[in-house]
């Protein structure tokens, strides 16, 4: 339609481009890569396609255009006997430089044309060149709206160019350090698509690159460049390759082997590329096993870790549900009660996202897998989403974003989020601006809406930015975590020695132990817990209430007491929950809360 329509003559084709793409033919159908699929979905009449790649040839999709091409530039070029007056005002090459629409390096086609190089020959100096291909083709576009004396257009069809790894022809950066090859090419596209005359005209570039921020910002400013995302296929998409990859031929006497329908298959296999699929599917064919859902988790996996990079992002699908949570009963309730419903919504009563915050130790993390493992649903965990290399941030956004879209019901986990993002404010560098403002724009992104849940984990709520936690994006529902106390300590300590305790703890020992305990939070009764089971190790058998006493009495707690109270009211203070918080919650007690954080930051203690 952008073609067509004549909207735009200089598109950006990104995103997902290394994949395949169903054709359907007069005689076949089949699954091919991009370049294969346009230039055969687009082998219309009136229409010749042309192609570059980098290093290689520029090539036209039939033979019998290239001839037409070749015929109409030689006489362009005043290179065969015909006597054609040329109209000036299509910007005929000149000896003098004086025409219009001469590009940079204009010199290199006219270099040798005291011995008229043939057509040949300037699409053989293109090959392994760059610089003097681009040119080439912006002087086809040229050619293409030349006519003679008579009004008669030198090559009636229209032009379509398709420019493959347009990020390395045109790389980002400025201008004054790229390298004066890349300048000349920048330069190039920048005159060849800015030229009125080829924006008033039929013929059509378009550049191929996975990202579009690595292709020279001089270029993707330009008003007249649009861009098109290939999106990573979705349930449709997937659901369709998988049953025509069941219909094929090699698969006649040996049908995939399914635990399950395809629809189950194509469901559990979001976020995969058709690449990827078809990966799976083949290897699943050629061994005969039954493809089961840990084979596909684990394909899942490995193609989102290569694709993001595994100190990026951990795909993860929890073995532990709600059930295996100690204590945290109020917490619990909650989530079952008032936030499974949300997530499990895809209405408008779904919810984007949540706040987790507590201090350290507080066992957030595998509370919150619990709850996926409940809803068994896969984990996306992001770790770190800033790259040391310039523009790769970019990069790794547009590519998890593209992943977001394809995926159904995905809880993603940012543990630490007050470090992972940037600042917004002026004094912050630009790609953390870019980078904060993307995630807060998608976080609150309608088209995720009900399939995306973003969890931020944090023990300092209160350095994470107001913009990620207002509401509407993951400040609707703010949860704290908090130490156990009262039934929830007694379940803890209950937790704690079962394995070593012959028998049940009595009463009276549940009170010492409740004392002896009094600071600790579940990463502590879950050390105490494993500091118990080596001494029964050692001993070879069970351990009496005084040994029990004996090991806690030994320990020691981190000196970090102060930071972690301080951690603990900033949870209390920041959640958006009565429920949640203590029972005997008031006004009072929240000013207490906030006079006793001004204290602890007086004395230096912030966290």
């Amino acid at each position: 339609m952008l073609i067509n329509s004549g909207t735009s003559r200089s598109l950006v084709l990104s995103g997902n481009i290394h994949d395949l793409f169903f054709l359907r033919d007069a005689d076949s159908t089949d699954y091919i890569p991009l370049i294969p699929f346009l230039t055969r979905s687009w082998d219309i009449p009136g229409f010749v396609l042309i192609v570059y790649e980098l290093n290689g040839p520029i090539r036209f999709a039939k033979e019998a255009e290239r001839e037409k091409v070749k015929r109409a530039f030689e006489l362009w070029r005043g290179t065969t006997d015909a006597n054609l007056d040329i109209d000036a005002g299509t910007s005929r090459p000149s000896q003098t430089g004086a025409s219009r629409g001469r590009g940079p390096l204009q010199g290199a086609l006219d270099a040798a044309e005291t011995t008229d190089p043939s057509f040949e020959q300037y699409m053989n100096d293109a090959i392994g060149s760059p610089t003097l291909a681009l040119e080439l083709l912006r002087q086809f576009c040229m050619l293409s709206r030349s006519t003679n004396a008579h009004g008669e257009k030198l090559l009636p069809e229209k032009l379509i160019i398709l420019i493959e790894a347009t990020d390395m022809l045109l790389p980002e950066g400025e201008i004054r350090s790229l390298s004066l090859q890349d300048r000349h090419r920048v330069s190039i596209v920048q005159d060849w698509i800015s030229d009125s005359n080829f924006m008033n005209g039929n013929d059509t570039v378009i550049f191929i690159t996975e990202s579009e921020s690595l292709v020279n910002s001089r270029i993707m400013r330009l008003p007249q460049v649009l861009t098109v995302e290939i999106l990573s296929p979705g349930m449709e998409e997937r659901q369709h390759f998988i049953s025509w990859f069941n219909n094929t031929p090699q698969l006649a006497e040996k049908p995939l082997n399914l635990w399950g329908t395809q629809a189950q298959l194509a469901m559990l296999t979001a976020g995969l590329s058709i690449q990827a699929l078809r990966q799976l599917l083949l290897s699943a064919h050629y061994s005969g096993k039954r493809l089961e859902p840990d084979d596909v988790i684990g394909k899942v996996s490995e193609f989102i870790e290569g694709q993001l990079g595994e100190d990026v992002v951990e795909f993860k699908k929890p073995a532990h549900s709600l059930k295996d949570i100690v204590g945290n009963e109020k917490l619990v309730a909650f989530l079952k009660t008032q936030l499974i419903p949300r997530i499990t919504s895809t209405g408008s009563d779904a919810i984007p996202g949540m706040s987790v915050c507590g201090p350290i130790g507080s066992g957030k993390t595998f509370i919150f897998e619990g709850l996926a493992g409940e809803l068994d649903i896969p984990v996306l965990v992001l770790k770190n989403i800033r790259s040391m290399w310039f523009g790769q941030t970019d990069v790794l956004f547009e590519r998890l974003r593209r992943l977001l879209m394809a995926l159904v019901k995905v809880l993603i986990f940012v543990d630490e989020a007050d470090t992972q993002f940037g600042d917004v404010g002026k004094d912050a560098h630009s790609t953390e601006r870019r980078l904060t403002g993307k995630i807060q724009a998608m976080m609150s992104d309608p088209q995720l809406r009900g399939n995306i849940t973003w969890l931020l984990m944090t023990a300092r709520i209160y350095n994470l930015s107001p913009d990620l936690r207002r509401e509407g994006r993951v400040g609707d529902i703010v949860i704290p975590v908090l130490d156990p106390n009262g039934e929830d300590r007694e379940a803890f300590l209950r937790w704690t020695i079962a394995k070593v305790l012959p028998g049940p703890l009595p009463e009276v020992a549940v009170e010492q132990l409740s004392k002896l305990t009094e600071d600790y939070s579940a990463a502590s009764f879950a050390s105490l817990r494993s500091d118990l089971e080596a001494a029964s190790l050692l001993k070879k058998d069970k351990l009496t209430l005084d040994e029990i006493i004996a090991v806690v009495e030994d320990r020691i707690l981190p000196n970090i007491g102060p930071i972690r109270h301080y951690q603990t009211l900033q949870a209390l203070v920041n959640c958006t929950r009565k429920s949640l918080l203590p029972d005997d919650y008031s006004p009072e007690i929240r000013e207490s809360w906030v006079k006793q954080i001004a204290q602890l930051k007086a004395i230096g203690i912030s966290g």
